[in-house]
């Protein structure tokens, strides 16, 4: 995707390197505002993720990631992501009104907080965000939810195939799924369609999950679905 082409709205899905790439460069601007005692560059780093917030578009980060030689094979939901942008925008608001309010140590342990989990979520790749909304979803849900939300019919098991628009891995895996078990309990289930898709135990699309007769979450495949995991999931679902 050139950089030209980024949409004016964030999709159901992102890259998964485009949320740690956005993550190193709040928290090395959070880092230098510490370190340094740079109170407008805090200001910036909220600037920039209020931005990514509005759409990519907007945003010069998502700009320059755009310009990056590297293409998504899966997708990450993109809600969970959002949240924790949201989480981030919130401290920094927070931390520029301890620091031009007269509390700069306050303001700077904020930042700092932001600084050090931004750069672990960069390195590692663990959205701590992410994790948060997850666990917030499902426990605001309950197994009526599930099987509301994304229409389930029958005694169950179901199993979900989750996928995303522009995913290149989704096609395949859906058609292999869908191969492996002819029958009317495998649900498709796209993100742009059902955002709340996102609230599942999944951290990229593809992916299979199974949902018990009572509408818990059972076995959870995602990202590259082979002959293994579809069989695996074939096998879950009886």
């Amino acid at each position: 995707m050139s950089a030209r082409a980024l949409p004016a709205r964030t999709p159901p899905a992102v890259h998964p390197w485009a949320a740690r790439f956005a993550q190193a460069v709040t928290g090395l601007l959070c880092l230098e505002a510490v370190l340094f005692q740079t109170p407008p560059v805090v200001i910036v780093a909220a600037v920039l993720i209020a931005l990514a917030l509005i759409g990519p578009r907007w945003s010069p980060v998502a700009y320059l990631f755009a310009l990056l030689p590297v293409r998504p094979a899966e997708l990450e939901p993109a809600k969970p992501v959002r949240f924790a942008q949201w989480i981030a925008v919130a401290m920094l608001a927070a931390a520029i009104v301890l620091l031009y309010a007269g509390a700069p140590i306050a303001g700077w342990i904020v930042a700092g907080v932001v600084a050090a989990v931004a750069l672990f979520s960069a390195i590692s790749g663990i959205c701590i965000g992410c994790i948060a909304w997850k666990q917030i979803a499902r426990r605001a849900g309950s197994a009526h939810d599930l099987k509301v939300a994304f229409g389930l019919q029958g005694e169950g098991p179901w199993l979900l195939v989750v996928t995303a628009p522009n995913c290149p891995r989704c096609g395949p895996a859906k058609q292999a799924i869908h191969a492996a078990a002819d029958t009317d309990a495998v649900v498709d289930v796209d993100l742009a369609e059902h955002p709340e898709a996102g609230a599942l135990p999944i951290w990229s699309v593809p992916a299979g999950v199974i949902i018990t007769p009572s509408g818990q979450v059972g076995l959870v495949k995602a990202g590259r679905i082979g002959a293994d995991e579809v069989r695996a999931l074939v096998s879950a679902l009886g």
